[in-house]
Parts: C-alpha cells; structure tokens; sequence
C-alpha cells in the first residue's frame, strides 16, 4: 500500500511538471520573462528536453528571445546540449535564423566553452558557420569568423561552408567567406566546376577574380572547368575560363581537349560560337599582354589579390589586373 501511494505522489508530480513544462516552453516562445522564471523556480530545469530533444535554449534560441535566454543561461542552462534531430545546439538554430544578438550572448555568457561552442558539429558534421553559409546570414558568418570559427570545416560528406554558400547561390555569403581566407579551391575546385556546371557567369567570374584555380581537374574523370563549360555549350563561360588561364590543352583522363569533349557533344558544330572560340584559342598562342597579366596575377598568389590597389601602379594598369573592364562576350 505504501509503495502504491508513492508511485501516485510521482503520477501527480510528473502530470504537474508536463503541464509547467508546456507552460513555460509557451512563455520562452512568447519571450514572458516572468513566467519563464516562475516555472524555473517551480523546479523546471533550463535543460529539460522535449520528444524532439529540445531545450529551453534552443526553443529561445529559435524564436529570438534574448532576455529569456540570458535568464536561461543564468540558471544553469547548457548551450552546448545537441538535439535528437539532427544534433544541432541552439547556435545552430540562432544561425539558421540570423540571431546575432544571441549568438555573442552565447559565445560571451561562458567563454571558457566559446571554443568548443562555437564550432561543435551537427550528426552530420556541420558547424553552425555550415548552418549560417547555407541560410546566406552574411553577418552571423562574420560574427561566427571574429569568435575564431574555423572557416573551412569539413561535414561528414566533405562539404565546407563556402561549398554550401556556392550551392545555394548566396552570392554575398560566398564574398564574406572568401574575405576571411576560406579555401577557394576546396574539393579540387568544387566551387568553380559547380558554377560552370549551374551555367553562373556571375559567381563564376568572381572566384576566378578572387584567385580560384581554373585547371584543376574532377578526380572521376580529368575534366577541367573548361571541359564542362564545353559540354555545356556555354560561350561566355569557356571566354571567361580561358582569360583567367584555362588551357585550352589539358586532356581529361579519355586523353581529349575541351575542343575535343565539344566535338563528341555536339553536331552541326561548325557555326556555333563556343566552337569558334575554343578552335581558335586552342590552334592560336595567348597574346603576350594575357600572358603578362596572368603571370603578375600568379606570383601575387590568389590570398594577396585583394591587395592589387596597392600596387605602385597606374590605375589603368590596376584596373587590367582585375579585370575591372573586360568584356567577355566580346572577346
């Protein structure tokens, strides 16, 4: 009989606790301070998790509700607690949702963890500087890099977030990632085949303006960017790919050129502008001013390139090392 009326008082409480518990993760989403403190007084932990595997952190996290999250963390709250989803910590879910505000009350509340915060992975190995690149929060990106994230992070797959922020054709993203040194050419140039294969002319003449390798070749297969650009017909691109140094030479592992490639592709070849183009810069040597640019360009090395206005040189001669006003099209 005793032990039948202990198992009731602990029937009761935890009914009492579901309730307080649904209450209080009402008060976190509507950000009602006093409430959420009531409940935590009541004997709610900040740690509690619900079937998803989410703490009242990450539910403040989520919704943006700083002060609620600053009273969490106060009473004990662990932000590095992982969900049951996908194992993301509430900085994931701040940086999915852009809350810088809450990421640096985060990286600052206990800074003997902001290293370990800062960059802890998901189940498949994303950092929340994956999370942010995917979701193009440019500025949670830059808060992300001034607490020492790691830039070039690998997933379990293998992706960094520049891949993501390509993938995703967050443009702004790409340039802020690319300002604080992530690896242009990551995967053997992964980020420069990609906007070749997606036809970008856009992103893809800025990576190549920003340094990225327009010769390396896909493991699979030796193609360059200049093949694809080739099987893709795409004029522009195969210009573009060849004014920042693409050979017009280098053979796939089946021994072909990108002109080559293009002539298995395509018939009734003859009049097509791509053709054209790539008949006359693989039969004709680069003129001697390209040749110049490209070797100035190659011994300022891609991590210096930003650095061209600095030069002791005419601004014209600036601007040409930048491709400031090239034509492509026209070439």
């Amino acid at each position: 009989m005793e032990n039948r009326m202990v198992t009731r008082k602990q029937s009761r409480h935890q009914i009492t606790m579901s309730v307080l518990d649904k209450d209080v993760r009402k008060a976190v989403a509507l950000g009602d301070v006093a409430k959420v403190r009531q409940a935590l007084e009541a004997g709610i932990s900040p740690n509690d998790v619900d079937n998803n595997g989410w703490t009242l952190l990450h539910l403040a996290a989520s919704r943006g509700r700083d002060r609620v999250l600053r009273l969490l963390l106060e009473e004990g709250g662990k932000p590095e607690i992982r969900d049951i989803i996908g194992g993301f910590t509430c900085l994931h879910y701040a940086a999915m949702h852009g809350r810088t505000r809450l990421a640096r009350l985060l990286l600052e509340y206990d800074k003997s963890k902001r290293c370990e915060l800062v960059d802890i992975p998901s189940r498949d190995g994303w950092t929340p500087l994956h999370v942010a690149a995917h979701y193009g929060r440019d500025s949670f990106v830059r808060l992300l890099v001034m607490y020492s994230a790691t830039v070039d992070p690998l997933s379990v797959k293998g992706t960094t977030p520049l891949q993501l922020a390509i993938i995703r054709e967050k443009q702004s993203c790409v340039k802020v990632l690319l300002d604080n040194q992530a690896n242009i050419d990551i995967q053997r140039g992964f980020p420069l085949r990609y906007t070749i294969i997606k036809g970008n002319h856009d992103a893809a003449r800025l990576l190549l303006n920003r340094g990225a390798n327009p010769n390396l070749s896909r493991e699979d297969d030796g193609q360059t960017p200049l093949h694809l650009a080739a099987i893709k017909n795409d004029n522009l691109n195969c210009r573009l790919l060849y004014s920042f140094g693409a050979s017009c030479h280098a053979c796939g592992d089946d021994g072909k050129t990108p002109l080559d490639t293009y002539k298995d592709v395509y018939t009734n070849k003859e009049s097509a502008p791509c053709f054209k183009f790539l008949q006359g810069a693989t039969s004709n040597p680069r003129k001697l001013q390209d040749t110049c640019r490209l070797t100035i360009r190659h011994a300022i090395g891609k991590t210096r390139l930003h650095l061209i206005d600095n030069l002791p040189l005419s601004i014209l001669m600036t601007n040409y090392l930048r491709y400031k006003y090239d034509d492509f099209c026209g070439l």
